[in-house]
């Protein structure tokens, strides 16, 4: 599957974050890096469909043949920080309800304890911590069948161990997968084997 825009913008108001911005996205990872403002997060949410352009156009496709948006949705995985779980389920829960949606590379109660959840599975979301909270979102990213992973600023709220974590993960997993980045933080990034776009 491959991801096109072409001169796209974006507006809030007055004021244009994404300007004129053209790039083809394939099977291999990608990070979007820039000062913050920049719109780092915008193009990952243009990327996603979660918002629309202003101007320009975004075009899906597989085997250059044009996909309509609801079949790119199920193609992709979008994980942010800021992004909402529903907060009164329990992870075991919230994982069931997730998959009944989207289908699963491994059973998730097997690979808890490969993101430091193993002791949680009966605590609500409302209750975890920033970091637990943000490993449980990489997990149903890292494992959840998708053709791209959209993950902006990855390595917020997690610690030491948290970012050992997804660093392991992202290296074993990316390899057959688009993956987008945004972030401006270095440890993000696997260098050498990444395309930077930075935005100013």
């Amino acid at each position: 599957m491959n991801i096109k825009l072409e001169n796209v913008s974006k507006k809030f108001g007055s004021k244009k974050v994404i300007k004129s911005f053209t790039k083809s996205f394939h099977k291999k990872k990608y990070a979007i890096i820039g000062d913050n403002g920049s719109g780092k997060s915008t193009l990952l949410q243009l990327i996603s469909n979660l918002t629309t352009p202003t101007d320009g156009k975004i075009i899906y496709s597989h085997d250059d043949v044009e996909i309509d948006k609801e079949v790119f949705i199920k193609k992709i995985i979008f994980v942010a920080p800021y992004q909402k779980l529903i907060e009164e389920l329990t992870i075991k829960e919230f994982l069931k309800f997730h998959y009944k949606f989207r289908n699963s590379i491994k059973d998730p109660f097997t690979i808890l304890s490969e993101f430091g959840l193993e002791n949680f599975e009966n605590t609500q979301i409302k209750n975890l911590s920033s970091g637990s909270e943000q490993k449980l979102k990489l997990l149903i990213s890292f494992n959840t069948k998708a053709d791209f992973i959209l993950l902006d600023e990855p390595t917020t709220n997690l610690d030491k161990k948290g970012i050992a974590i997804y660093t392991k993960t992202i290296k074993k997993i990316s390899k057959d997968k688009g993956i987008i980045i945004a972030t401006n933080r270095e440890k993000d990034i696997i260098f050498g084997e990444t395309e930077i776009i930075e935005l100013i």
